[in-house]
């Protein structure tokens, strides 16, 4: 009998995925698993991540590093990169049915390919690689071992990310809509709503301000915590922060869909089954950027703004603002789903006012210029000494645009500050800053950089066009000018001058730099190009010792540069 009800539980946990699959007329029993061991996820298809869309599913490895990882179905392998950030380590295998399978953070390729990669990275004398084997190179089969699991690129812990995507286009498609079997029995949790004032006019409980009453809930069903009707007069957009569980992991994941009911008529819903690279920065239109900025909360928004291409949206009235002005009762609904059919409800009971004749909210006064920018054309704003160009595309809507500036500069640099409006107001494509220095000495102008200004530094870098020290920009912010004439710092980990090697496996070099950044670094061994294996988030720098290292006495020698050309070396004789 338990044997029966285990099966049972195995089948309802594999349907929901089974049913999308036939519905999204995607292959069902095409793909195995990528993977030895059970499959739980630390990350979902769609996740909302900073500035981007999570383009795959992140399986567990449960803290170990070289795992077998295996092709999911026949294939060719049409793709190897290896980057410092990113993907890190990734292999691309293209199969017969349309579809490409991903595979990032690798440790190590197999061997074969391997052997390969590292040639050609020798041959470009290139750590970081983008290779395009020829369609015959590496033929695969279903469950072969084509890469070890790891933790490189801008992975934050040994993990495998993993993706399918339609060949054509490189369309990532949500891999929990085929039939890999991942357990999940936990609906969606939902935690946060948020009533926004389309306007000035719109008053909520009788004030024009976002309201986020509390909410409670148990399984299925949430509610506003105090049970209270809301007043609503004007118009208003929602905005829902939810996220998802599955067995077997405790991380808070992306949801699959979200659907927002008025009086039981469905006027908008979203689904994350599949998007384009492209729309991947209009994230930052789809929710609450402001309340991400400042709160570190994300809010998923009905509101469609004018410069929001995304793809996802399923069915939206009025471009996802309601109004609320007849005087009547109505029941909103938001409905949450995860991609294994598991649903959570908030329900909650609104009273439309009709309009009141009121004073229009007067401006606040401050000492910022203003000007409406326009997310439908360029954008200029200059003051004597500030330029900013804002190109046509670059906002998601029209902005009443702010600027002002602390005159007096601060000890470190050669500009005033420069309030460039609200970080809360996402950039989605580069914006062109020019500042001009005031007390910059003649000998420090190849060194001088433009910086954001929080309690940290941001470099931003800069090239001189005239007077002007110019910068590419894609966030608002605080900004000035200062200089870097310091050069990278390099500290030898496991190796000193005259050391014996003989019983070690690898060279490692801790690289930092405290400004502008690590732009490039080069090794060489007895005065030939040397692979040395860059991973950023650690600062590290390693070898791994082959036959590139001789017998007897053997000349190191590392340079390291940063972006303003500052540079520091370091060598020593080691002798295996």
């Amino acid at each position: 009998m338990l044997a029966k009800i285990t099966i049972a539980l195995y089948i309802l946990c594999c349907l929901p995925a089974l049913v999308l699959s036939q519905e999204n007329n995607l292959p069902a029993n095409y793909f195995s698993s990528p993977v030895d061991f059970k499959m739980a996820l630390s990350g979902t298809f769609g996740e909302l991540r900073t500035n981007h869309f999570h383009s795959g599913i992140d399986i567990k490895t449960f803290g170990g590093i070289g795992k077998p990882l295996r092709a999911v179905a026949d294939g060719f392998v049409s793709r190897i990169a290896v980057t410092p950030g990113g993907f890190g380590k990734a292999v691309y295998i293209e199969h017969p049915n349309g579809y490409t399978s991903v595979y990032a953070h690798c440790n190590a390729f197999s061997k074969k390919m391997a052997a390969w990669v590292k040639a050609e990275q020798y041959r470009l004398e290139s750590f970081d690689v983008n290779l395009f084997p020829e369609k015959d190179q590496f033929v695969v089969k279903k469950g072969e071992i084509i890469a070890y699991s790891g933790n490189s690129g801008s992975s934050m812990g040994p993990h495998l990310h993993f993706e399918i995507r339609k060949t054509a286009g490189q369309i990532p498609v949500n891999p929990l809509l085929f039939d890999f079997h991942v357990k999940d029995f936990i609906r969606p949790k939902v935690i946060g709503l948020k009533i926004f004032p389309a306007n000035e006019y719109s008053l909520i409980n009788g004030k024009n301000e976002i309201s986020s009453p509390p909410l409670a809930g148990w399984g299925p069903e949430y509610r506003i915590k105090s049970g209270d009707t809301l007043s609503l007069s004007g118009e208003f957009y929602f905005g829902l922060n939810t996220y998802d569980q599955l067995n077997d992991s405790d991380n808070k994941n992306g949801v699959f869909s979200i659907a927002f009911y008025i009086d039981s008529n469905l006027v908008f819903s979203q689904a994350m089954d599949e998007f384009n690279f492209s729309e991947s920065r209009f994230v930052n239109s789809l929710i609450d950027y402001s309340g991400f900025i400042n709160q570190q909360t994300r809010y998923q928004k009905t509101y469609i703004q004018p410069n929001n291409r995304l793809s996802i949206y399923d069915h939206v009235e009025g471009n996802g603002i309601f109004s609320f002005l007849d005087g009547d009762f109505h029941t909103l609904k938001y409905v949450v789903k995860d991609a294994s059919g598991n649903e959570s409800i908030l329900t909650f009971t609104i009273q439309a006012v009709p309009p009141q004749f009121r004073n229009v909210l007067a401006n606040k006064s401050d000492t910022e210029e203003k000007q409406i920018f326009r997310w439908d054309q360029d954008n200029v704003f200059e003051t004597s000494d500030f330029k900013l160009f804002v190109p046509k595309g670059a906002l998601y809507d029209t902005i009443n645009f702010s600027y002002s500036r602390k005159a007096d500069a601060e000890k470190g640099f050669y500009a005033p500050l420069h309030k460039v409006h609200n970080p809360g107001t996402a950039i989605h494509t580069n914006c062109t800053l020019s500042i001009l220095p005031d007390s910059l000495p003649e000998i420090f102008k190849s060194k001088a950089l433009i910086v954001e200004v929080n309690k940290t530094l941001t470099p931003v870098g800069g090239e001189w066009f005239g007077e002007y020290l110019q910068a590419k920009i894609r966030n608002f912010g605080n900004y000035s000018v200062t200089i870097d004439t310091i050069a990278p710092e390099i500290k030898p980990l496991n190796i000193s001058p005259g050391k014996n090697i003989t019983d070690l496996q690898s060279i490692r070099m801790a690289i930092t730099d405290k400004l502008s950044g690590i732009a490039s670094y080069k090794a060489k061994l007895n005065g030939n190009w040397l692979l040395m294996e860059w991973d950023p988030k650690n600062n590290l720098l390693v070898y791994w010792i082959d036959e590139h290292m001789q017998a007897g006495i053997n000349d190191f020698y590392l340079e390291v540069a940063d972006a303003l050309g500052n540079v520091s070396e370091y060598q020593a004789q080691l002798e295996r």
